[in-house]
């Protein structure tokens, strides 16, 4: 199946951005498995190949909760995660309630702080606009909103970003917009992160999360490392694979090995 890859203990964990599904990872599948690093990518309920969401207006700790149970399914005890955007809040929400699992965090095109009230009521606004009229305006938008310049001008990658965002359904769209409206804080977990930290943005990404929000997450905690990857916006890892892969996987190499690459 695409996204696992699992034969230890411990795997570098992957968690997608909205509204995509774990194939917007492909290209750094490729390169953990010519390294030999295991991981495990998971859809969230109603994207992808995940079941449908059992509520539509969930908590947003029930996408954390899903991730764990996952987790477990498959006999994974620690996890580096690599989040991206609403990937990165369940991120926070992972290291705020099993501290345990993790071994190391990559935040990609992500932010601590929680919706504004105006931001809250057009979320829901939206997912009541989808139920009624369907994804495809929504995945148009997050299109031109996501992308940067250089990949816009990419026919073949719009293309499969289109198809990758398809693959949502409605009702997926729906509850996770209503639970991302009602995530908590987690501006005050940045001073608490106590392992390995990358911190990613993307240098093209002016109207989602620009660079300066996301570096607020390297300036406030104790960050190894921050990128800023040319030629993206929103999805660095699917927008530029090469210069992300080139900084990102030997870093999580050198993480999953506890500073011993060669003995993986």
């Amino acid at each position: 199946m695409i996204g696992t890859k699992v034969f230890l203990s411990k795997a570098v964990l992957f968690l997608h951005a909205f509204p995509l599904n774990k194939r917007m990872f492909k290209y750094q599948f490729e390169a953990l498995e010519k390294e030999r690093i295991p991981y495990i990518a998971v859809d969230y309920p109603g994207f992808g190949d995940a079941p449908p969401p059992l509520e539509m207006d969930p908590p947003f700790e029930v996408y954390t909760n899903y991730v764990v149970w996952k987790l477990k399914e498959l006999g994974v005890q620690k996890v580096i995660v690599v989040g991206v955007s609403m990937g990165g809040y369940i991120m926070f929400d992972l290291f705020k309630r099993f501290r345990e699992l993790i071994d190391g965090l990559v935040f990609v095109a992500t932010r601590p702080e929680a919706d504004s009230e105006e931001r809250k009521k057009q979320r829901y606004e939206l997912a009541e606009k989808v139920l009624k009229e369907g994804k495809d305006f929504l995945i148009e938008t997050m299109l031109e909103l996501q992308t940067s310049p250089a990949t816009k001008k990419d026919p073949k990658k719009m293309n499969e970003l289109r198809c990758i965002m398809n693959e949502a359904t409605e009702e997926g769209i729906a509850a996770a917009l209503r639970a991302m409206a009602k995530r908590p804080d987690f501006t005050p977990v940045l001073k608490e992160l106590n392992v390995p930290t990358l911190v990613v943005a993307g240098k093209d990404d002016t109207k989602v999360t620009p660079p300066e929000v996301v570096k607020r997450i390297c300036d406030e905690s104790k960050c190894s490392l921050y990128l800023e990857v040319p030629n993206a916006a929103h999805l660095p890892p699917f927008e530029n694979p090469e210069f992300f892969n080139s900084h990102v996987v030997p870093w999580l190499k050198n993480v999953i090995t506890d500073g011993n690459p060669e003995c993986l």
